[in-house]
């Protein structure tokens, strides 16, 4: 089975990769960790994080099964596992968490090893979704259930009250991104997660979806994730080509930290985001 990630070493707009990794994580936490407690993972269960990153997810899982509980968190590239080990060393969770480089698509672990398997804001990077999928359900043990983490399934609001402008930044994004997406953008990817599943042979699916709200004043994460991670990364100069002369000068103008126009300097700024948990169970599974 083949896998395409497009998870860079470095990000665009100035952050390194893993920095820009961790604050779309710390953006969403308060909310993914309610949706975590929501999922009811057994005490002392044993669980798999494929494509870990920064190792957040892991920390806050653990953390969940608690102390008898252990996690193996795999991820593809060497870095981001040697990003894990050194954030996790800093935890309380380290000894209940084996971090390693792994292919979600071809795992080495054996049949019906796993009580649950978490993959956050990666299978929409995989070609092969449905045959990783099918790699999750073989290692699952009876009444086990895998959990599908897609951020933005949802269309964001960045802008609000600018409703023409933030929807060519997002179809200037999308048409950005079909380089490494192909012909299916990876927006149409995360909104056909439920069908992928299925076409995976899994089932008892259900979709939860929880919306992540900010507003002024800011915390300075949200503040930092905005501006740096929506503003200046995704809809910085690698869009420039693909936006009109007035398009862009708009979007300069609320979206650039120095700008009079500052969206983000406004007294009524807000701002809503999205993740979906998609959860299935295997076939066969009680």
């Amino acid at each position: 089975m083949s896998e395409h990630h497009t998870h860079a070493p470095a990000a665009e707009g100035g952050l390194p990769y893993p920095m820009t990794l961790e604050l779309m994580n710390r953006f969403q936490e308060p909310e993914v960790l309610a949706a975590i407690a929501d999922l009811q993972l057994p005490e002392g269960s044993h669980g798999l994080d494929v494509g870990c990153g920064v190792g957040l997810y892991a920390q806050w899982l653990a953390d969940a099964i608690g102390p008898d509980g252990h996690i193996l968190a795999i991820d593809h590239n060497p870095e981001r596992v040697q990003d894990t080990v050194q954030r996790l060393q800093r935890t309380s969770v380290a000894d209940r968490i084996t971090v390693q480089e792994g292919n979600g698509t071809d795992l080495t672990l054996p049949d019906k090893h796993v009580d649950w398997v978490w993959c956050a804001d990666v299978l929409h990077h995989i070609d092969d979704a449905v045959g990783t999928l099918r790699e999750f359900q073989r290692v699952l043990r009876p009444g086990g259930c895998i959990v599908i983490k897609e951020s933005q399934v949802l269309p964001s609001l960045f802008l609000p009250g600018y409703l023409d402008l933030e929807r060519e930044l997002q179809r200037a994004e999308i048409q950005f991104q079909h380089a490494e997406a192909g012909p299916r953008s990876f927006q149409e990817r995360r909104q056909r997660t439920c069908q992928t599943m299925c076409e995976a042979g899994l089932s008892h699916i259900t979709v939860r979806t929880s919306v992540v709200q900010r507003q002024v004043p800011l915390d300075p994460v949200a503040q930092q994730y905005i501006q740096q991670v929506i503003f200046d990364r995704n809809w910085g100069p690698r869009l420039r080509p693909l936006l009109s002369d007035a398009d862009w000068e708009r979007r300069s103008a609320l979206c650039e930290p120095d700008s009079p126009e500052s969206i983000l300097a406004r007294s009524d700024y807000y701002c809503m985001y999205s993740f979906t948990f998609f959860i299935a169970r295997a076939v066969g599974s009680s």
